[in-house]
This record gives C-alpha cells, structure tokens and sequence, in this order.
C-alpha cells in the first residue's frame, strides 16, 4: 500500500457487525497446526510469544468462536480460553499420534513444503512416505472439524497455512451438503510453478487448496504465482473473471489480503513502565550497553530468515563506514527452531560459528559489534525493546509478510528509530515508504544501513508518521474484515 492510498480503519466493532450480518450467531472456526496457548500443570494458561497465532488468538478472544489445533501440552481435550476482551473461545485439540508427528511436521511440512515454498531447493527434502503421513494427520483434522459441526455448525471455518493444504479435500470427501463456506489463508510465499512441480504430489497438494471457496494469499505477487501454478499444471481450470477460478465444477475466489496487527496494542504495551524495565534489564544481562543505540533484530533461527546475509552486510557496514564502531551495537534475538532436524541442527552450529568469526574481527576492548540471544522473549519485553531502538534489521530472504516490521514500527510510535526491510519479505510490499534493503546485495544494504542512521531526527520520525498510518489502515481486523468482504 503506497503512503497515496486511503481505506477505512477497521476495528473489532467492524468485525463484529459484519460478522453478524453474514453469519448471525454462527461461530467462526480457526484451524491451525499449532495451538495458541500451553497449558500449565497449574491449570493456567500461556501464551507463546509473537506470531501468527496470537495474532487470530487476539480476534478469537474478542469475537468468540472455536479453534481447532494439534495438542502441544497438557491438560483436557476441550478447553475454553477465558477473555477479560471478549467471550473468549473454546479450544478443541487434536490428537496426533507419536508415529504421525515427525513425517507430518519435520518431515513433509517443514523439510520438503517449508524450503520449496520459500525457493530454497537446496534446503529440499522428500520422503515419499512422509507425504501418506501428512495426509493422514490432515484427515485426522477434517474428521476434528467434521465432529465439531455436530455441536454447532460454523458460519465459516478458516483453515490455515501449508501444514494442512488437505483438510478441506477430506472434509469435501465426508460430506458435500451443507457445508459452511470453507477458506483458506497461506502465511508463506507461494513459489514458481517450476519449483512447484518438484513436489511429485503437487496435483495433491492443489487440488486440496482448491478444495476451499476462498484462498488468500499475502501479496499480489503470491497470488499472481498462484494463479501461474494453476493455469499451467491444471489445464480444466479456468479463469471466469478476475480472481475467480472454476475448476471441478466448483468456483474459488483469490484474494490478496495482507496479514497485519493490533498495532495499539503494542504501542500499549511499549510504554509501560514495567516492560521498559524489565527490557533494560534483559540488555543489562546480556551485556548490552546502554550509552550507545543499538538497532534490533528478532527472528527464527531459520534459513530464509537471512541470517548469514545479515552478517555479511554488517560486514561491509563497519568496512566502509568505520565511523560507526563504537557508535552502534546489533541486538539479534535469534532462537533455534526445528533443532531436531539435520538441515536445521548443522545451519545453526555454522550460523553461531559465523557469528563468532565476525565478533572477532570486528570487537574493540569495550566494544561487541553484534550480540546474538537465544532466548524467547515475551511480546510484553520485545515491545519496549523495539520502543528503545534506533532501527530494527529485517534481512528475510523470503517472506510471506514478517510481522516484526509492523510490531516494532507500532512500538516506535512518533519515535526515530529506523526500519531496515527486506524487500524480499511480504511486508516490503505492504510498507513501499519503509528504507528498504536487500539482504542478498550486502554493500548496497550497508549504505542504506548508514543512509538511515545518519538521517536527521525530524525525517525519521515524518516516515515513522506515515508508515504508521499504513499499518493502522492493515491491521488485524482490516485482514479479517477483508475475508468477510469476500464470502
């Protein structure tokens, strides 16, 4: 979205209305793979930090409805999730058996669709057995969602990501009649369609995402990809009009419509008191200094995240513009994900060594360049870090949006910190205002890094304006409101 255009801001009074007028009293279904809180031996809940899944958690709460995910922690099958917002909603969770888990989640989500989707073929693994597990899991969904339309029919299920492209498939197997409209949202960038076609079960994986009535995608790019894919491996589809596709005698509509926040709610949480302190105290541990700016970066400790691309634009950073060591510190907050898996496990080991190779070029008696935490902060602790900092550097390689960018813009407020975007994430897209840089050209990426630190106090804080405004108008409840619009 350009700083020209203008859409109405929607609020949860917006979701609501149009909520009622579309489905009366009936439910919203949100299914995901991951559940959106741990359950505690205390009988209490937590929230993970972060993430998509807070993100529908913080509608859900406010609007009500059911959730259906996988188990990751104790307690019963049933839940209902409290709300001091909203009338909270009730969580029913999967159970996956053990010998479904690793070929469904390490092994075809995230070791052969995780990699193809972000165009990484290097990173590519397949298991043809893994795919008959995936699929199995993603029928144990549909037979969970089958089963909670017996206690109070939906008014939409919305299904999301790349972990359960099938759910609908089976859930169109067991029954055709009176189904609720069936979406489906795709977080990740949607690759090539010859990247694509090295999935030996891409006709699969396809069809069941043309399984539901309504496909979103992030970006005019993911959907033009999409759009690709589909003309050219299923020559029956047909294009009716503009993002309408007709195939197998059913019409699905392709949407564009962005991921985004509750931008007030960080900028809540960013100026309270506590959370500035306990942030100030978390750099004090980690041995941050605090008399000279630091510029922040949060990510997965993931290869798309670019990561060793970051290390070489620092590179090139202190290279050519020597003025700034002992002027400015990195702050990576980077925690290990996926460390069971091989690929994952080694891309760590070399990223710490790497990490710990370029300290050593670059560290003075009281100074280190970068200081790299594994650790998991709570949002409550990352707004008021992200509120602190002079900029935040987003290097993904490939991103369906990155919601770290709009999270530490909205803690900046009026602030002057700076943001460093990725142009190869779904956000760039979103924010064309921001100071972008590409993490794969790491001295034309060094000169913006230096372009935006210089910049004077009252340019910073003008494009801060004007990219808040930007994320105002795509917040949560414009991308919710945008899937309504479109039933």
């Amino acid at each position: 979205m350009s700083s020209g255009q203008r859409t109405a801001i929607r609020t949860i009074e917006s979701i609501q209305s149009i909520s009622r007028n579309l489905l009366g009293n009936a439910p919203v279904c949100i299914v995901t793979n991951r559940e959106p809180i741990v359950y505690t031996e205390n009988q209490d809940f937590k929230r993970p930090a972060g993430g998509v899944s807070q993100v529908l958690h913080a509608l859900l709460e406010r609007l009500g409805g059911v959730w259906i995910a996988s188990r990751d922690s104790a307690g019963p099958a049933t839940l209902m999730v409290p709300s001091g917002k909203g009338p909270g909603y009730l969580l029913e969770r999967v159970n996956i058996p053990d010998s479904l888990k690793k070929p469904f989640y390490d092994g075809y989500s995230n070791g052969t669709l995780w990699p193809l989707f972000h165009g990484n073929r290097d990173q590519f693994f397949h298991d043809p057995g893994d795919f008959i597990q995936y699929d199995r899991v993603n029928q144990i969904f549909a037979k969970k969602v089958m089963d909670s339309f017996r206690k109070e029919r939906p008014g939409i299920v919305w299904i999301h990501d790349y972990q359960l492209t099938r759910v609908a498939h089976w859930i169109r197997r067991e029954s055709t009649e009176n189904l609720p409209p069936l979406a489906f949202f795709c977080h990740i960038p949607w690759p090539n369609p010859a990247d694509f076609m090295l999935l030996p079960e891409w006709q699969s994986v396809l069809e069941g995402i043309l399984s539901h009535d309504i496909v979103g995608f992030q970006t005019p790019l993911h959907l033009d990809l999409f759009f690709k894919t589909v003309l050219t491996l299923l020559p029956e589809a047909e294009v009716l009009r503009e993002n309408v596709v007709q195939w197998n005698g059913r019409q699905i509509k392709v949407v564009v419509m962005p991921v985004g926040i509750d931008p007030q709610h960080f900028r809540r949480m960013a100026g309270q008191t506590e959370n500035i302190v306990a942030a100030k105290k978390f750099l004090e541990n980690a041995g941050v200094p605090t008399e000279i700016p630091y510029v922040i970066s949060v990510d997965r400790m993931d290869y798309t995240k670019g990561l060793f691309e970051r290390l070489n634009i620092l590179d090139r950073f202190f290279t050519i513009y020597p003025q700034w060591k002992e002027k400015i510190s990195f702050v990576q907050i980077a925690v290990p994900t996926r460390s069971g898996q091989r690929t994952y496990k080694k891309y760590q080991e070399v990223l710490r060594e790497r990490i710990k190779a370029f300290n050593q070029k670059w560290t003075t008696k009281d100074w280190l360049p970068l200081h790299s935490i594994e650790t998991t902060l709570p949002q409550t602790h990352l707004s008021a870090l992200y509120k602190m900092a002079s900029g935040a550097l987003i290097t993904s390689t490939n991103d369906g949006m990155n919601l770290v960018a709009q999270e530490f813009l909205s803690c900046q407020g009026n602030g002057d910190g700076v943001l460093f975007l990725s142009c190869h994430t779904g956000s760039a897209f979103a924010l064309q205002d921001a100071l972008q840089i590409d993490p794969y050209h790491p001295v034309y990426s060094a000169r913006q890094l230096n372009t935006g630190l210089s910049e004077s106090f009252g340019k910073k804080v003008q494009r801060n304006k004007v990219l808040n405004r930007q994320i105002e108008q795509m917040n949560l409840y414009g991308w919710v409101f945008r899937l309504f619009e479109n039933l």
